[in-house]
């Protein structure tokens, strides 16, 4: 088990709070009442997959938190990027990407530039927004068209933050961005505790590994 909860509810192991990817590089945890749905997710040393549901429905446990705005929640980790790259400085170049037949079938579900809509892009707090609706065919049925993007840089790392609602449960616009926006915020949160640690060790691990002189030489 991981720990308590509200409602003395335990989180358990394949449905925990948080997760660590990426060799350490970036934790993800969602908003209030989203679990980590561990078997669906997937991480190596340079790139990771972690997919955030409800608590609630992860477990079936009836006193597990359930978030606000019921949605599916994905962030994806991928290659090394300058550590303090903000991506809203380049938010004319990213547009224009997206904006592209290229741009949008990398944003489509089935890979096809003409089944993507993009309803509004923009920068904001250092990451680069879309919301889309995605047409694809043979798509997930039990997912709506739209969905809620961010892109953001994470100690070096690229991370792509994703709020897609349920076709039987749509969200609105406000919810849509405000969950994506705790979304971002919890991954950034979570992650800052680790590289703090990781830059406190670090001249210690440098004074350790340096060789003491010997006693009478160089």
């Amino acid at each position: 088990m991981q720990g308590a909860g509200p409602g003395a509810f335990t989180y358990p192991r394949n449905a925990p709070q948080r997760l660590s990817v990426a060799g350490g590089a970036v934790v993800v945890a969602g908003p209030e009442g989203y679990c980590v749905d561990r078997p669906a997710s997937r991480s190596a040393e340079a790139s990771a997959f972690v997919l955030v549901a409800s608590c609630a429905a992860l477990t079936r446990q009836p006193n597990a938190p359930r978030p606000l705005a019921p949605a599916l929640l994905t962030a994806s980790v991928t290659g090394a990027v300058p550590a303090g790259t903000d991506l809203a400085g380049q938010a004319a170049r990213m547009k224009a990407f997206f904006a592209s037949g290229e741009g949008r079938a990398a944003l489509a579900r089935d890979g096809r530039a003409e089944s993507i809509e993009i309803i509004q892009m923009y920068a904001r707090d250092g990451a680069f927004l879309i919301h889309a609706r995605d047409r694809s065919a043979g798509a997930a049925p039990a997912l709506g068209p739209e969905y809620w993007r961010a892109i953001f840089e994470v100690n070096g790392r690229m991370v792509t933050a994703s709020v897609a609602p349920f076709a039987d449960r749509p969200i609105s616009d406000d919810a849509g961005q405000v969950t994506l926006t705790l979304f971002v915020a919890r991954i950034r949160a979570e992650s800052a505790a680790p590289a703090a640690a990781a830059a406190a060790a670090g001249p210690q691990a440098a004074g350790q590994a340096r060789p003491r002189p010997r006693p009478g030489g160089a």
